[in-house]
């Protein structure tokens, strides 16, 4: 063709591929049998934000408990399997089968071994005591996330518009329900971090921001650029420096005072963590933290509780005004173990109509559930996955599931402080502390992730090393597949280092450390002199890099 244009097919092809076009049996009969059939008068409209064909997210929270009528869930999302059951699931001849076992009702499972082998997929290849740093999936929820993930994928456009909605407000009211917790005041997220970008938020202009040295580093950060941004001021209170003393951080009341002590004049904000990270330290935030800070002036106060779902209970109607955070979020892909990944906000009622998402999408304006529910098309078939992970962990036993892993801690940290001849920590989480080097272990020109790389590499152990106010630890954590002998053999490989001395002869190999210049006050520290700490925590920083203790943007 002269002018360039694509060829086409002739008219004649053109009709010929329309009239020769036919419709499937199926919809034929479909077709048929709706010839007599008369349509509704009763018009509908949207009822809420988008072009969404369920109902008003809004009103469907808002309902007392014996007006909702909870959406019909697939058979596979109606509870946790084990591995047993997975395989006989994957065995089974017809639906009858695949149902009789989905129906079937979830047992206890003995702790240890059995728990492990039955519910999480950690490799066999590697001692595992490190659960704290992302958690890990129960099987059965693994396999819930999957099955709605081929769901949404059979028809996507019918789950998207018309499925998803009620089945995400199903999962916040679960979590309310478990959280003992207004629905109205819940909102499902990816991650804490996430929910902590929101958060921030509230950091206005004149405020006076605190902080404590145990902060996560992510969220210092997110502290730091919202201060920079709207030109609020920050400040640090110093905790590390207790970390073994137990007339301060071995005493709620101590610890509290010692944190106000340490407020800068008109502090009128405060972030800080449930259970910290680098440190382990559970902070006595209900009963101590916040009444004293609501008692100073301290009027927003933002919890990040990441590690809190399983680990603690919370139970936020149940607080009375003064101990209320204005925000509180958490993580459900760590001690809660569902699918990655699931975070959760709770917020202040007062602050409900002002409180907005990060991310503007379709339900911008339209309440707080609607600002949270819906930010773009993606994959959130691990939120489904809330109510069976909640009634997994109820008929486990949360009593039982929380005295096994404090008591394996508890008893795990004082053996191997024990036999390292270290000082223990005067405070710790009910899943997680930290646990002193040998002397062997503590040589100058060590770096944590020269250890945590030995311990990892050589002996196969998972477990982070921490370096606090310039000594090295182990943070260890204690979950429902962890076993004494575990913590046995981390003790005799830290102890082979030592008595080999495998060390000293990377030592020579090793250049001393740099001092490091001293950095301009007002510059972020950088992530290479953070890693050398031993991780993400703003912990052991060397003073030249730490900011100083009020800054004003």
């Amino acid at each position: 063709m002269q002018d360039g244009s694509a060829p086409t097919e002739s008219s004649s092809d053109e009709a010929n591929m329309w009239s020769t076009a036919s419709i499937e049996p199926k919809f034929s009969k479909l077709l048929g049998a709706l010839d007599d059939a008369a349509f509704t008068h009763n018009i509908s409209t949207y009822e809420g934000f988008g072009s969404f064909h369920s109902g008003n997210v809004e009103d469907i929270i808002a309902r007392r408990s014996e007006a909702y009528h909870p959406p019909q869930l697939p058979p596979f999302a109606r509870r946790v399997l084990g591995y047993s059951e997975l395989c006989q699931l994957g065995a089974a001849k017809d639906e009858e089968e695949k149902m009789e076992i989905w129906n079937r009702p979830v047992q206890q499972c003995e702790f240890g071994l059995p728990f492990r082998q039955q519910h999480f997929t950690v490799t066999p290849e590697y001692v595992f005591i490190n659960h704290g740093a992302f958690g890990g999936t129960l099987r059965g929820a693994l396999a819930i996330k999957h099955g709605y993930e081929e769901l949404m994928e059979r028809q996507v456009v019918e789950y998207m518009d018309r499925e998803l909605l009620p089945i995400l407000v199903y999962s916040v009211r679960r979590l309310a329900e478990f959280l003992n917790a207004n629905p109205k005041q819940i909102v499902l997220l990816q991650n804490a971090t996430f929910a902590l970008n929101c958060a921030m938020q509230l950091i206005g202009k004149d405020d006076v921001v605190v902080f404590f040295d145990t902060e996560y580093l992510s969220v210092y950060k997110m502290m730091y650029f919202r201060c920079k941004q709207v030109g609020a001021t920050l400040h640090e209170v110093s905790l590390t420096k207790y970390l073994h003393d137990t007339s301060i951080m071995g005493d709620d009341a101590a610890l509290t005072e010692e944190i106000c002590r340490q407020l800068p004049n008109g502090c009128t904000a405060a972030v800080f963590d449930y259970v910290t990270s680098t440190t382990a330290f559970c902070m006595p935030v209900f009963t101590h933290l916040i009444p004293a800070l609501r008692r100073r002036g301290v009027t927003t106060i933002i919890v990040d509780g990441a590690h809190a779902p399983l680990q603690l209970p919370l139970n936020f109607n149940e607080l009375t005004a003064e101990s209320m955070p204005s925000v509180f979020v958490g993580n459900l892909h760590k001690w809660f173990s569902i699918a990655k990944s699931v975070g959760f906000m709770w917020v202040h009622n007062s602050l409900l109509g002002s409180f907005h998402s990060v991310v503007r999408s379709h339900g911008a304006g339209d309440g707080f559930l609607s600002e949270f529910i819906w930010d773009g098309t993606r994959d959130c078939g691990a939120y489904h996955c809330v109510p069976a992970v909640i009634d997994f962990w109820r008929i486990q036993g949360l009593e039982r599931v929380q005295n096994y892993c404090a008591h394996l801690l508890q008893s795990a940290a004082k053996m191997l402080t024990s036999h390292f001849g270290t000082r223990p920590v005067a405070r710790h989480a009910p899943f997680m502390s930290l646990v002193e080097l040998p002397e062997a272990l503590q040589g100058p020109h060590l770096t944590a992730k020269y250890l945590q790389d030995l311990l990892h590499d050589v002996y196969r152990l998972e477990v982070p090393v921490k370096r606090v106010e310039g000594r090295f630890y182990v943070r260890i954590s204690a979950f429902v597949y962890n076993t004494p002998g575990e913590y046995v053999y981390l003790r005799e490989a830290v102890l082979d280092i030592a008595r080999k001395c495998l060390i000293l002869e990377h030592q020579r190999r090793l250049l001393p450390r740099e001092a490091g210049n001293p950095v301009d006050s007002s510059q972020l520290p950088y992530d290479k002199r953070i890693r050398e700490q031993g991780g993400c925590g703003m912990s052991g920083l060397e003073s030249v890099v730490k900011k100083r203790r009020g800054s004003r943007f």
